[in-house]
């Protein structure tokens, strides 16, 4: 279901490989959640989750967060090479990825929430999933895009595998943001945190994280980076 309040126009975006559908909790949430509930590190790197059960998935995630803010649109992943399945003809729900931090002022958006379950990582998925979502971004309202003009991905120093993925896909790494973010209760989440301490004010106790920011720019797209998508997306 798209997103009531974001700021863009939200569609499907397939291929022959993988299709983004706004992520529809009547159909996709059962999938997603019995795939990813036995896995609480895919959420390691995350501000969100794990969750206790698919009622508070839908509820803290999709109704509290997604459908709440004009900047974030949650897309299902469904992988297109495997058989049609409950939740979509088209094939099975694979994970789910977002446009974030969207603005429509600034022709801007970031690539988030990327979480692709385990039976499906290291396949075409991930790589068809971001490029599409690269390709409906960046390109030009004539070649049926948005036009934007940045697009960016954040990522914890540690999270090796989120980083080879961004510069896998274009990205470059513009810098890194020390102490950017709280990080409640990192050690009983699993969560992972700068491994420093930072100072203590009264109960204060919270870690911090750092945040690498990289990003693909329209000048980038333009001047090779979607050929270099499209090279990925044709292996």
């Amino acid at each position: 279901m798209t997103s009531p309040n974001f700021c863009f126009p939200v569609r499907e975006l397939e291929n022959d490989a993988v299709k983004l559908t706004p992520f529809d909790p009547t159909k996709h949430a059962g999938p997603y959640f019995h795939g990813s509930v036995n896995h609480p590190e895919l959420y390691q790197y995350m501000s969100i989750g794990p969750f206790a059960s698919e009622e508070e998935f839908i509820s803290r995630f999709i109704n509290d967060f997604v459908n709440q803010q004009s900047s974030v649109q949650c897309f299902a992943v469904i992988d297109k090479r495997k058989p049609a399945s409950v939740a979509d003809p088209d094939g099975e729900v694979a994970g789910m990825v977002s446009y974030m931090s969207a603005s429509a002022v600034h022709l801007s958006a970031e690539v988030g929430y990327i979480i692709i379950l385990p039976p499906y990582q290291r396949t075409h998925v991930t790589t068809h999933a971001v490029g599409l979502l690269l390709h409906y971004a960046m390109d030009s309202p004539e070649q049926g895009g948005l036009g934007l003009r940045r697009m960016q991905w954040l990522a914890d120093p540690p999270n090796k595998a989120s980083l080879a993925a961004a510069q896998r896909m274009g990205f470059q790494q513009e810098g890194i943001l020390r102490w950017n973010r709280v990080v409640p209760d990192a050690e009983a989440r699993g969560k992972v945190h700068n491994g420093r301490n930072g100072p203590v004010y009264g109960e204060q106790q919270d870690r911090g994280r750092d945040t690498v920011y990289l990003s693909l720019c329209w000048d980038d797209w333009t001047e090779g980076k979607r050929e270099v998508v499209d090279a990925l997306m044709s292996r």
